[in-house]
């Protein structure tokens, strides 16, 4: 059985991105994995320094805020889902937090799945390619190893509370956690 930890930096509970993850988490409970969703948005996160003392001391950040209980998570994952809006092309604030803080396990992070969910008014995938790449390139930067992006789900279109009905998107988040 997996782990499976999904990020959510949407700040609208129930909003198109929140329902995205809870498609995808339905679908890996079909084969009884274990998940855990973080609310990113409300979660206490501080920028990254950039001081790289993470770098020194195995992974330990010198700020303590709630990515302490993030890292622990992270390590113990065997999956992890990033979820985030699409704002201009890329993550919002939150995830970017996030994204930013994580350079702590840049060394130690190791043989994890990644799978990437968005929503966005955009009207085609090609708006969310900055997302994808850098995503991509975030995987590839965890340099301890076996880590993989996996695949995405993306929902095009999703500007009002709604209008992920009217996308395949759930359908497909589920059929991606599914496949889990």
């Amino acid at each position: 059985m997996s782990k499976v930890l999904v990020f959510m930096s949407s700040p609208r509970k129930q909003g198109n991105t929140d329902r995205l993850c809870d498609a995808f988490i339905k679908g890996v409970h079909k084969n009884y994995h274990e998940v855990e969703k973080i609310y990113v948005h409300y979660q206490h996160i501080q920028p990254c320094l950039g001081c790289r003392m993470c770098q020194h001391n195995q992974g330990q950040c010198v700020q303590k805020d709630d990515m302490q209980d993030i890292y622990h998570k992270m390590a113990e994952s065997n999956v992890i889902a990033f979820a985030s809006p699409v704002y201009f092309y890329t993550w919002n604030a939150p995830m970017k937090l996030l994204i930013d803080r994580s350079f702590a396990l840049e060394k130690y992070i190791h043989d994890k799945r990644f799978y990437l969910l968005s929503t966005g008014l955009a009207p085609d995938e090609s708006y969310f390619q900055i997302m994808k790449d850098s995503f991509q390139k975030y995987v590839h930067c965890l340099r301890a190893g076996g880590n993989q992006f996996v695949d995405y789900v993306f929902a095009c279109q999703t500007g009002s509370k709604n209008d992920i009905e009217n996308t395949d998107a759930l359908k497909s988040a589920y059929e991606l956690g599914k496949g889990i």
